[in-house]
């Protein structure tokens, strides 16, 4: 059996954004050895047989993080479709949809689907492409929730859905996770609002219960697992913040209650800015006499406005805030392309060009428990990063796919213009 070779890499006189928030570097060093970075500052003089990669002119940053999306397989934004759709076929999709996101900048991904512990499984034994997954399996909602295709059987849902397993109650919740946690999820994924979809779905709906939140929570934090809570409306984020979870995703409506339990907790927000503006293309978001307070022609930029204001207020008080896709078919949120445009958006509605980087990297890498290996370039950590042909400091729409002349993923190039 041969000795493996160690590979090392030389990247040399770019600037560097290492994602940790400090002043960017110019002409800069970063050494990648066995993986993980060597060393990431500035420029001095280095020994040893490394592969050397002049990115002068160029930046060097972090791999992207998408803290929430979904490889569920389908092909379609129908709820029926998602469940008819057969689950082999949904497989080969979902390891398609795997490899779309890593060759599109994304390094690592909070995932939640049928498919996603059995795919971090193989990419981790390196028998197919894509990023890292932090994975839950199925996530739980309730009954006629936002995880269940009501149109179709129960048992049609049972077999196929893609993304969720319909639990009532707090005991059969605990069930559940245990049940879960026999497959090896690192989180466990809660709807504790409904999600928009038909009439008993409506967004600021309470789906669960206080007394189920909590169940979930405390079966997690027996083994030590975040939790991570679908809330789109204040009460189901306020109850699940009292809970104990980990990130509230998408909450749109955060009050100001629900904001300072998230600060004083560590809360993570990830708001998923971005696929609002495509899921009220497809569903109109109801009149509610709050959004007159807000500008907008019509009751779906009223509604967006409003968003956008809850996510500065966050902001404002250092919630840590994550970019999240939520991608789930690759022809309505294309993996990675959606999860970029999602930091452009974030950007426009107030957040700096440095802070939509670390909620791409740093945020992310936190919000997922992963910030020990990565989501910055520092030495020790996984070597993910990206290098592109221009500074997305003075612009942020320089992180792009086609501006991507690098994409590395622990010490191994995915793509490789230069």
């Amino acid at each position: 059996m041969g000795v493996r070779k160690i590979k090392k890499f030389a990247f040399v006189g770019g600037l560097l954004i290492d994602g940790t928030g400090k002043d960017p570097v110019s002409n800069s060093l970063v050494l990648v050895e066995d993986k993980k970075v060597k060393y990431a500052g500035k420029m001095k003089e280095f020994e040893g047989d490394y592969e050397r990669i002049d990115i002068t002119g160029k930046t060097i940053m972090p791999g992207l993080i998408d803290s929430h999306l979904h490889f569920s397989g389908n092909l379609t934004d129908n709820d029926s479709d998602w469940v008819l759709e057969p689950v082999t076929q949904k497989t080969i999709v979902a390891v398609a949809q795997a490899r779309e996101a890593l060759e599109h900048g994304l390094t690592s991904v909070g995932e939640i689907s049928r498919f996603g512990i059995h795919l971090r499984n193989m990419i981790e034994a390196d028998i197919i492409p894509g990023p890292r997954i932090v994975a839950t399996g199925l996530g739980f909602c309730r009954t006629s929730g936002h995880g269940d295709s009501h149109k179709l059987p129960l048992e049609y849902n049972d077999a196929s859905h893609p993304w969720a397993e319909r639990v009532d109650g707090p005991w059969d919740l605990r069930k559940a996770v245990r049940r879960r946690l026999r497959e090896g999820p690192d989180a466990i994924k809660i709807w504790s609002t409904g999600g928009g979809i038909w009439r008993l779905d409506a967004k600021a709906d309470l789906h669960y219960t206080m007394e189920e939140i909590q169940a979930v929570v405390d079966e997690a934090n027996m083994v030590g697992l975040p939790v991570w809570s679908h809330a789109e409306g204040y009460e189901g984020a306020l109850n699940s913040c009292k809970a104990g979870v980990s990130a509230i995703i998408h909450g749109q409506e955060l009050n100001e209650e629900c904001l300072e339990i998230m600060k004083e907790k560590d809360i993570s927000f990830c708001p998923t800015l971005q696929f609002f503006y495509e899921w009220f293309s497809v569903y109109e978001p109801p009149y509610r006499p709050i959004l007159d307070k807000y500008p907008g022609k019509t009751v779906a930029e009223k509604e967006l406005n409003r968003i956008i204001d809850n996510l500065q207020n966050a902001n404002k008080k250092g919630i840590r805030i994550t970019v999240g896709s939520d991608s789930f078919c690759s022809s309505l949120t294309p993996y990675g392309r959606y999860a970029i445009t999602e930091i452009y958006t974030l950007n426009k509605a107030g957040l700096t060009e440095m802070e939509a980087i670390l909620a791409a990297t740093k945020n992310g890498a936190e919000m997922l428990k992963i910030d020990n290996i990565t989501g910055t370039l520092e030495e020790g950590k996984f070597a993910d990063l990206l290098v592109l042909s221009d500074n997305p400091l003075e612009d942020i729409h320089n992180i792009d796919v086609e501006k991507m002349q690098v994409i590395m993923k622990e010490g191994e190039f995915v793509k490789k213009f230069l």
